[in-house]
């Protein structure tokens, strides 16, 4: 590299947000995965698309994540569809019409083939949109249903039981491969298979889509 070329900055992997529910703010979703009551300062903010700041921090790795409020499809850009890798999509079950409202985003997540698609809603409804039918749309377009309030709590006898609501997100956002992971000392031979995908991804960001590592 000559000394008038300028290093390109690689934009931090990022978590896009939007909810199709007017009742419900994208930031109140991000202050439950960050589980604070107040927002941190944005990163970067352009009108109605905010971009917050998040190191996700565990035994295994580091990484530099930003959580991304995208209200509309309006508002997509070139520097938000290619540092998405995960989607997370709020929407009203309390109305019938609630999974309608998702269909902009339908061809756009298409797209984008992010590695997380989470559908979130306070919890289903059986006077609006039933489990059966948010688990039907979560089958057709390859997302998984998480209720913020579930009704029905997993079994406390259970040896495995399995995580609801936010701590559910935060666990599926862990579990995903960063393209800005930083492998923590003592993991790095265990978790090789991690470190491979994070090289592939590095050298072709958009490649098809690789299973989770589940911690």
């Amino acid at each position: 590299m000559s000394d008038s070329e300028e290093p390109v900055e690689v934009a931090a992997p990022c978590v896009l947000v939007t909810s199709c529910d007017g009742g419900f703010k994208e930031e109140e979703l991000i202050k439950q995965i960050l589980n604070t009551k107040t927002l941190p300062e944005p990163t970067k903010r352009e009108e109605t698309v905010a971009w917050y700041p998040w190191e996700i921090n565990n035994k295994y790795y580091t990484a530099d994540v930003r959580l991304c409020v995208v209200p509309s499809t309006f508002q997509m850009s070139s520097e938000i569809a290619q540092s998405t890798q995960a989607f997370i999509a709020y929407f009203d079950s309390k109305v019938e019409d609630g999974l309608e409202k998702l269909h902009p985003w339908i061809s756009v997540v298409e797209d984008l083939a992010p590695e997380v698609l989470i559908l979130v809603c306070d919890r289903v409804c059986e006077h609006g949109v039933t489990r059966h039918e948010a688990q039907q749309w979560c089958l057709a377009h390859a997302f998984e249903l998480v209720e913020l309030n579930p009704q029905e709590l997993p079994d406390e006898d259970d040896d495995f039981p399995e995580s609801t609501g936010v701590k559910r997100i935060v666990q599926a956002l862990n579990a995903n491969v960063w393209s800005s992971v930083e492998m923590k000392d003592g993991h790095n031979q265990g978790f090789g298979l991690m470190s491979s995908l994070v090289a592939s991804r590095h050298n072709n960001p958009r490649s098809c889509q690789e299973p989770a590592v589940i911690f």
